[in-house]
């Protein structure tokens, strides 16, 4: 008898962490950042912002991608109201990531962000314009703070509470 595997790929793990990582540096950067004088180092550290914001889009799109062509699959860890806050939990993750990645690159455009202060993105529409991306990219980032740390949460209640090997499937030296 085959044994289905605990843990899934090392692709989706390395994604999975590095979505984490990046998700981490960037609110943190959107959360901090405005409290520096403008010039040219809160230029510098938003234009940081928008390139690891740019790199995000590319894990995410390849994390969807690997998810649905070639990572592992994993038949699910619970049954039952958990299993379905489980799920919602993660497809809210993912609307929220894919929505908070599109509403930065629009941000980007609607700005006419200026990248180190050398090059300009195209700006596209108005001021109210802007001020809608930047509201609902920072609404976004929040609920995706708010949502990781539920499902961190969740995590440690599987590893320190039910004291079951559901972190393992991520973690795979837990």
């Amino acid at each position: 008898m085959t044994i289905a595997p605990q843990s899934y790929d090392r692709r989706t793990i390395q994604l999975h962490w590095w979505t984490a990582g990046i998700v981490v540096f960037q609110w943190g950067v959107g959360q901090l950042n405005h409290l520096l004088p403008k010039g040219p180092l809160r230029l510098d550290i938003w234009s940081v912002h928008v390139l690891v914001g740019f790199a995000l889009v590319a894990i995410i799109l390849t994390r969807i991608w690997w998810r649905l062509m070639r990572g592992r699959q994993l038949p699910p860890a619970e049954t039952g109201a958990r299993h379905f806050v489980a799920e919602t939990t993660h497809a809210l993750l993912y609307v929220l990531l894919v929505g908070v990645a599109g509403l930065g690159v629009l941000n980007v455009f609607a700005h006419g962000f200026p990248l180190f202060g050398l090059w300009n993105f195209p700006k596209v529409g108005g001021k109210d314009y802007a001020q809608v991306a930047n509201g609902w990219h920072e609404l976004f980032a929040n609920l995706i703070v708010i949502l990781a740390l539920f499902h961190a949460v969740a995590a440690l209640f599987h590893r320190y509470i039910l004291k079951d090997r559901v972190l393992t499937r991520m973690w795979p030296g837990a």
